[in-house]
C-alpha cells in the first residue's frame, strides 16, 4: 500500500529539523535556532563599554543597546557571533569618539576573529591581546596609541589584515613583522616611525597592499641598510605600495619594476634621486596610481606605455622640455599632478581632448606660456584647476566646466577684466586671481557664489568699488582684495557675513573709520586693513571677534586708546597696530592674550568637495629691525607690534606671561618707567625692539635667560648702569645700546673697560680737585662765592613775583620729563 505524499513530506521536514538541531557545524540561521550571548562574554563587553566614557553627543556608534539581561548576539551594536559556540567572533565600533580606554577585560573575547576598535584615547594597546589567539582582522586604526609598537603583535599569526595606521606610534618597525605569513594587508601610515624598513618585511610572499606613507621611516636604498629594501621587489602578490611622505633616501629599486601585479605605486615626497627610464615601467602592465617625486624622467618621446593610469602625480621631478607627449596615450586620466617640473612652452590642445575626464589638474610652479584655452570645458567633469606659478597670459576663459570648486590662476601674466561669467559657477568653492594684471571692476555676478569659502584678487589693477553683492557669500572664510585701485569704504551690506573667517583690504585706498560693517562678522579669524587710510578710534566691539586670529591695522591714522576688549581675543596670535596715531597705556587686559602663550598655532581648514583645504597666508612684518615677508603666519608666527605711535605708560609688569611671543615692536612711543623683567620669561622671543621710547633704570638681569633672542634694540632712552655681560647680551651690536648716556659696559666700545659702575667727573674736576687739596683757602672762596650767589637768587625769588612764576615753571616742566606720570599735575 502506497504512503500519501503528504505524509512524505511530514516525515522529510520531520527529519530536517532533527539534523538542524543535532548537526554540530550548522551555520545556518533559522528562527527557531536562537543564539544566546554567554553571560561571561556579555558582562567583559559591558565592563569594556564602562571604561571606555564613551561621548554619546559625539559618537556615531550607538552602544545604548549594550543592556546587560539582553542578548548581546542578537540585539547589541557591533557584535557577531558564532551560531553554534555562541562566543562573540567580531566587535566592530569604528568610530567611538570615546575617552576612556580600552579595558583588558576585552582579552576575555578568547574567540575573537575581527576586532575594529577606533577614536579612543587609550595610550596603550592592552598587552593581554596577545591571547586573541584566534584573530585574524584587527584594526586599531585613528586612536592615540603612543609608544613603540608592541612586539606581541608578531604573536597573532593567523592575521591577514592589519590597520595601525593614524595613531602616535614611534620608534622603528618591528621586524618580527615578516614572521606574519599570512599577511595580505598592512597600514601603519599616519605615524611617527622612524628607522629603517625591515628587510624582513620582503618574505610577506602573501602581502597584497603596504602603506607606510606619512611616516619618518629614512636610510638609503642598499637592503645592508634596511631602508627600501630591494627584497620588496620579491613581494610578487603586490598590487598596492604607499611610502610617500618619508625621509626614504637613495634611489628607486630596479626591483620594483619587477612586480607585475602592482597598481598603485605611490613614492612621492621623500628623499629618493635617480634616474628612471620607460625600461622601469616594462613588467608594469597594471598600474593604474603613479606618484613620484625629485626624480629625473630619462623618458623617450616616442614611448608608448603598455599601462593606461588613471592617476599620475610626478611633483619636482625633471622633465626639462615641454608637455611629455606619451601622456596622449593615456585615455583614463583622471587626475594629473605636474608641479615644478620645469615645463616649457604651451600646454596642449591635445590634453583636453585625450582626457575629458580629468577632474583634477595641477600644472602649477612650472614656465608655461600662452593663454588658457577654452577647450578646457570639455573637461565637464573637472573639479580642481590650478596653473598658478607660471607665465601664462592674456585673458582667462569666459566658459568653465560648471562643476569646478577650486580655481587657481594666480601669479601669473593674465590681464583683461574679470569674466562675469565666474559667478555662474555655483560650486566654486577657492578663486584664486591674485597677483596678475586684471583690471576694471570686481564683477558683481561674484556676489552669487554661495558657496564660496576662499576669494583671493590681491595685486592686480581692480578698480571701483567693492560690489555690495558679495556680502550675500555667507560661507566666506578668506576675502583678500589687497593692493589694488579699490576705492571708498567696505559696504555696510558686509555685515551679514556672520561666517567671514578671514577679511584682508590690505594696500587699497579705502578710507573713514574703522569699518562698522563688519562688526557682526563674528566667526573672523583674519582681520587685514592694513596700509589704507582708515581713520578714528579702534571700537570696544572688538573683542566681539572671538576667534579673531590676525589683527592688522598697521599703517592707518587710527587714533585714541587701544581698547581693553582687545584682551578678550583669547585665539588672538598676530596683533600688529603699527604707524597709528594710538596714545594712552598699553591696557593690561593684552596678558590674556591666551594664544600668545603657546608654541604651536595650527592653519584654517577649508572644508570642499574634494577634501580639506588648508589655508595659510603670508604677512608682510616689520620684525628684527627690517621688512619681511612671513609665510605660513598661521602656523608659525607669535607677535605684537604697537611701534611708531603716540602711547605712554609703561609695558604691564606681567607682559612676559605671554611666554609664545616670538617678536615684540614697541618702539617710536612715549613708554616710560622701568623694562620689566618678567620679559625674562618668553623663552621664545627672538626679537625685542624697545627702542626711541623713555625708559629708565637699569637693564634686567632676566633678560639673559633669553636664549632665542636674536634682536634686540633698546636704543635711545635713558637706561643707566652697566649691560649685562656673560651672555648674548654683549654680542649685540653698539647700535642695540646707543643713545643712553648713562649706559655702560660692552659692546659700547668707550666704556667696554670700565671694571664696575663708577660715575666719572670730567677731566676738569679731577685737576681742579688736585689743586683744592694744596691750597685750602681756595676751596674756602668758592664754598663762600657758591653760598652768596645761592643766597641772592633765593632773595630774589622770594621777593620778586615774575622771578618766582618763572622758576616754578622751570621746575614743572622738569619733574614732568623725570616723572611722566605727573603731567597731569600743576606745582
Amino acid at each position: 500500500m502506497a504512503i500519501p505524499s503528504h505524509k512524505l513530506f511530514l516525515v522529510f521536514m520531520s527529519l530536517l529539523l532533527v539534523f538542524l538541531f543535532l548537526s554540530p557545524r550548522s551555520s545556518f540561521s533559522h528562527p527557531l535556532l536562537s543564539t544566546s550571548c554567554l553571560s561571561h562574554e556579555s558582562q567583559a563587553l559591558l565592563r569594556f563599554k564602562d571604561a571606555l566614557n564613551i561621548s554619546l553627543t559625539s559618537s556615531r556608534v550607538n552602544l545604548t543597546s549594550w543592556v546587560n539581561g539582553t542578548d548581546c548576539c542578537t540585539n547589541w551594536t557591533g557584535i557577531s557571533c558564532d551560531n553554534h559556540t555562541n562566543h562573540v567572533v567580531s566587535l566592530n565600533i569604528h568610530p567611538l569618539f570615546a575617552e576612556g580606554v580600552i579595558s583588558e577585560s576585552l582579552c576575555q573575547l578568547r574567540f575573537l576573529t575581527s576586532l575594529t576598535i577606533s577614536l579612543t584615547s587609550g595610550t596603550v594597546i592592552p598587552p593581554c591581546l596577545r591571547n586573541l589567539s584566534y584573530i585574524r582582522y584587527l584594526d586599531l586604526s585613528e586612536n592615540s596609541f603612543t609608544g613603540m609598537i608592541p612586539p606581541f603583535v608578531c604573536s597573532l599569526t593567523r592575521l591577514t589584515y592589519l590597520d595601525l595606521s593614524s595613531n602616535n606610534f614611534n620608534g622603528s618597525m618591528p621586524s618580527c613583522l615578516g614572521n606574519l605569513s599570512s599577511l595580505t594587508e598592512l597600514y601603519l601610515f599616519f605615524n611617527q616611525l622612524n628607522g629603517s624598513i625591515p628587510a624582513s618585511l620582503g618574505s610577506l610572499s602573501s602581502l597584497t597592499e603596504l602603506d607606510l606613507s606619512y611616516n619618518q621611516l629614512s636610510g638609503s636604498i642598499p637592503a645592508s641598510l634596511g631602508s627600501l629594501p630591494a627584497s620588496l621587489g620579491s613581494l610578487s602578490s603586490l598590487t598596492e605600495l604607499h611610502l610617500s611622505y618619508n625621509q626614504l633616501s637613495g634611489s628607486i629599486p630596479v626591483s620594483l619594476g619587477s612586480l607585475s601585479l602592482l597598481r598603485n605605486l605611490y613614492l612621492s615626497n621623500n628623499e629618493l634621486r635617480g634616474n628612471i627610464s620607460e625600461n622601469f615601467f616594462h613588467k608594469l602592465t597594471r598600474l593604474s596610481s603613479l606618484s613620484l617625486s625629485d626624480c629625473v624622467l630619462n623618458i623617450s618621446t616616442i614611448w608608448i606605455p603598455s599601462f593606461q593610469l588613471h592617476e599620475l602625480s610626478l611633483l619636482s621631478c625633471r622633465i626639462d622640455g615641454e608637455f611629455p607627449s606619451w601622456i596622449s596615450t593615456q585615455f583614463s586620466l583622471e587626475s594629473l599632478e605636474l608641479t615644478n617640473a620645469s615645463l616649457v612652452g604651451v600646454i596642449p590642445s591635445w590634453l583636453w581632448e585625450t582626457s575629458p575626464q580629468l577632474y583634477h589638474l595641477n600644472l602649477s610652479g612650472n614656465h608655461l606660456e600662452g593663454s588658457l584655452s577654452s577647450n578646457l570645458s570639455i573637461c565637464t567633469q573637472l573639479l580642481e584647476l590650478d596653473v598658478s606659478r607660471n607665465g601664462l597670459s592674456g585673458c582667462i576663459p569666459s566658459i568653465w566646466p560648471s562643476n569646478i570648486s577650486i580655481l587657481l590662476l594666480n601669479d601669473n601674466l593674465f590681464s583683461g577684466k574679470i569674466p562675469s561669467s565666474l559667478g555662474k559657477l555655483s560650486r566654486l568653492q577657492i578663486l584664486n586671481l591674485a597677483n596678475n594684471f586684471f583690471s576694471g571692476n570686481i564683477p558683481y555676478s561674484l556676489g552669487k557664489l554661495f558657496q564660496l569659502l576662499f576669494l583671493n584678487l590681491a595685486n592686480n589693477k581692480i578698480s571701483g568699488m567693492i560690489p555690495a553683492s558679495l556680502s550675500n557669500c555667507s560661507s566666506l572664510i578668506v576675502l583678500n582684495l589687497g593692493n589694488n585701485s579699490l576705492k571708498g569704504s567696505l559696504p555696510y551690506e558686509f555685515s551679514r557675513l556672520r561666517q567671514l573667517s578671514s577679511l584682508v583690504v590690505h594696500g587699497n585706498i579705502l578710507n573713514g573709520s574703522f569699518p562698522p560693517s563688519i562688526s557682526n562678522c563674528s566667526f573672523l579669524q583674519v582681520l587685514d586693513i592694513g596700509n589704507n587710510f582708515f581713520g578714528g578710534e579702534m571700537p570696544p566691539t572688538i573683542g566681539n571677534f572671538s576667534f579673531l586670529r590676525v589683527l592688522v591695522m598697521k599703517k592707518n591714522n587710527f587714533t585714541g586708546n587701544i581698547p581693553s576688549a582687545i584682551g578678550q581675543l583669547i585665539y588672538l596670535q598676530i596683533l600688529l597696530l603699527s604707524s597709528n596715531h594710538f596714545s594712552g597705556f598699553i591696557p593690561h587686559t593684552i596678558v590674556s592674550l591666551q594664544a600668545m602663550t603657546i608654541e604651536d598655532q595650527y592653519g584654517i581648514v577649508l572644508s570642499t568637495f574634494s577634501g580639506e583645504q588648508t589655508y595659510q597666508d603670508g604677512l608682510d612684518m616689520t620684525s628684527k629691525g627690517i621688512d619681511e615677508h612671513y609665510t605660513y603666519i598661521l602656523s608659525t608666527l607669535t607677535a605684537i607690534d604697537l611701534s611708531n605711535n603716540e602711547l605712554d605708560g609703561g609695558i604691564p609688569f606681567d607682559f612676559g606671561n605671554l611666554k609664545g611671543l616670538r617678536f615684540v615692536n614697541l618702539s617710536m612711543n612715549n613708554l616710560n618707567g622701568t623694562i620689566p623683567s618678567s620679559l625674562g620669561e618668553m623663552g621664545q622671543l627672538e626679537s625685542l625692539d624697545l627702542s626711541r621710547n623713555n625708559f629708565f633704570g637699569k637693564i634686567p638681569m632676566e633678560l639673559t635667560s633669553l636664549s632665542s633672542l636674536g634682536f634686540l634694540n633698546l636704543s635711545n632712552n635713558h637706561l643707566s648702569g652697566s649691560i649685562p655681560q656673560g651672555t648674548q647680551m654683549s654680542t649685540f651690536a653698539e647700535s642695540s645700546y646707543s643713545g643712553n648716556p648713562n649706559l655702560w659696559g660692552c659692546p659700547l666700545p668707550k666704556n667696554c673697560s670700565w671694571p664696575q659702575y663708577i660715575p666719572r667727573p670730567p677731566e676738569v674736576s679731577i685737576n681742579k680737585e688736585k689743586e683744592s687739596t694744596k691750597y685750602p683757602l681756595y676751596g674756602i672762596a668758592l664754598g663762600l662765592s657758591y653760598g652768596v650767589a645761592f643766597g641772592g637768587i633765593v632773595s630774589l625769588i622770594l621777593i620778586k613775583m615774575s622771578w618766582r612764576r618763572k622758576y616754578f615753571n622751570k621746575v614743572d616742566a622738569i619733574l614732568k620729563i623725570v616723572f611722566p606720570w605727573m603731567k597731569d599735575l600743576t606745582l
